[in-house]
């Protein structure tokens, strides 16, 4: 099981009266408390989008009050990875939001423009006004044009977010400029989960509300995790726009793109925006058997004037079992009035009836089963065979060595990351590294032998792997052949079957 702590819209600005260490302390006592009423520690953090609460004027102290809102924010972010995650900010997912947009940048990269008294020339604008990409800007509040004269400018505007992203992380990750690059993907192997951080603010500034993810970063996410879903991994989005407004609204993101997720296996997506948990399941128009559950947090930090009718400030606990695909989500919600210090505790969502609601999703790209009997040896660099690993391991000592395993493979060091988790192949994430450590050195033998039988869909594709790579071609016809097999729905195990039976034609 991987409980994420999902917050979002923290609005960090020294002006809201809400300390670091105040925000810190009541989420470690509020810990404690759900801890005791039976759920898990977190073992990832997301944060979907809007790091701070943002600057309006072109100024020149406008650069630094955002600047000084960005380092309370890197602050508060550091200071949680220590309190949750002993300091590793990996567990970390950070994403923009519009708030994380520089108004000043935006202001310096346009230019006010007379609007045209030929009707041809209004409605050519007109029409550019909505199109993406577009360099034209309208202004409502006092109806009036304007024009992106400066598009590297334009680009900048998110420059204070990318280089409180690039500390944050310790130059391990980079925020790009470029839209169709805003996309990172952090992999928890150890877990059994991938997360995908998309930016929802394509082309998104003070003048054009709307949210917007860049159809690259769309495909790169799809294209990414397929290889990382075939080891059994689950994926999951994040962006920060809702996905839905009332008739008068437009800082959205249309839903459309959440088809191109599922159709990549995304069963589960996390946003922020509209300041009020929710859960919604969206259906794939393609494949009715497809579903993603996507899941709003409310806002950590907002005041009583960001806040929705009758909400109070609120986060999210998700608890996701990665083999399985049931999960709960719990609202936490602050329980008293004085916003300088809050208390937390089970919220009462009215559309969930109580604090919390269960459900399944409905793509499961891996079921890990219990390892059971002895594990088959592998193989080391020096074809001494391994020793076989004890049936019963201590899981802490195992969830270590699957950690620093991951390290070193990250590393390119596949062969110490081996031999560190041999000791513990009884443990389903040790399993989970070695064969992915195996598979980075196309040792086949090794993995035929440690994946027979499978304990998971993911051992069962890396056998299938192995078996056409060895050329033991009646094997892997029987395999693919079992009731095991010829029962199991996974779409990846399906997929990697129809490559095997389409191999095994070829060679006839």
């Amino acid at each position: 099981m991987v409980t994420f702590l999902h917050i979002s819209d923290l609005h960090r600005d020294s002006g809201s009266g809400l300390t670091t260490s105040s925000l810190l302390e009541s989420l470690r006592l509020d810990r404690d408390r759900y801890i005791a009423e039976g759920l898990s520690q977190p073992d990832i953090a997301i944060v979907s989008g809007d790091i701070v609460y943002g600057v309006t004027k072109d100024d020149p102290s406008s650069d630094a009050a955002l600047k000084a809102q960005y380092d309370e924010a890197h602050d508060f972010l550091v200071r949680l990875s220590d309190l949750f995650f002993s300091g590793n900010r990996d567990r970390i997912v950070i994403v923009p939001g519009n708030h994380d947009i520089s108004h000043p940048h935006v202001l310096r990269s346009t230019v006010p423009e007379v609007i045209p008294a030929d009707g041809d020339r209004r409605n050519l604008i007109a029409r550019q006004l909505g199109e993406d990409e577009s360099l034209w800007r309208w202004v409502w509040s006092d109806f009036s044009l304007r024009r992106i004269s400066d598009r590297g400018q334009y680009a900048e505007r998110l420059r204070p977010f990318s280089t409180f992203y690039d500390t944050f992380y310790q130059s391990r990750r980079s925020f790009s400029l470029e839209p169709s690059r805003q996309l990172a993907l952090h992999d928890f192997p150890e877990l059994g989960v991938v997360v995908a951080g998309l930016s929802s603010c394509c082309d998104n500034d003070l003048f054009n509300r709307c949210g917007r993810i860049h159809p690259d970063c769309i495909a790169g996410a799809t294209r990414e995790v397929a290889n990382l879903v075939r080891l059994g991994r689950m994926p999951i989005a994040v962006w920060h726009h809702n996905l839905a407004g009332g008739p008068k609204d437009s800082d959205y993101v249309e839903a459309e793109f959440l088809q191109s997720l599922m159709d990549g296996g995304f069963a589960l997506g996390f946003h922020g925006h509209q300041h009020r948990p929710q859960f919604i399941e969206h259906r794939f128009t393609a494949d009715k058997e497809k579903a993603l559950a996507v899941i709003s947090a409310g806002t950590l930090c907002g005041g009583p004037r960001t806040l929705p009718s009758g909400r109070m400030r609120a986060y999210n606990l998700v608890c996701v079992d990665a083999a399985t695909g049931q999960c709960s989500l719990h609202v936490r919600d602050m329980k008293n009035s004085d916003f300088r210090s809050p208390v937390w505790g089970a919220a009462n969502v009215p559309e969930f009836g109580g604090s919390s609601i269960s459900f399944e999703l409905t793509i499961s790209p891996s079921r890990t089963l219990p390892a059971s009997g002895k594990v088959p040896p592998v193989q080391n660099d020096s074809d001494e065979p391994v020793q076989e690993a004890q049936v019963v391991v201590n899981e802490k000592l195992a969830l270590e060595a699957a950690s620093e395993a991951v390290r070193l493979l990250r590393s390119g060091k596949a062969q110490p990351a081996i031999e560190l988790v041999q000791p513990y192949l009884s443990s389903p994430l040790a399993r989970r590294v070695a064969i992915e450590a195996l598979l980075e050195l196309d040792k086949w033998e090794d993995i035929e032998r440690l994946c027979s039988p499978p304990q998971s869909d993911a051992e069962l594709i890396a056998l299938m792997e192995a078996q056409y790579q060895l050329g033991h071609r009646p094997q892997l016809r029987a395999l693919i052949e079992s009731e095991t097999v010829t029962m199991n729905q996974d779409a990846a195990v399906r997929q990697s079957v129809d490559q095997a039976r389409a191999r095994l034609g070829g060679d006839r």
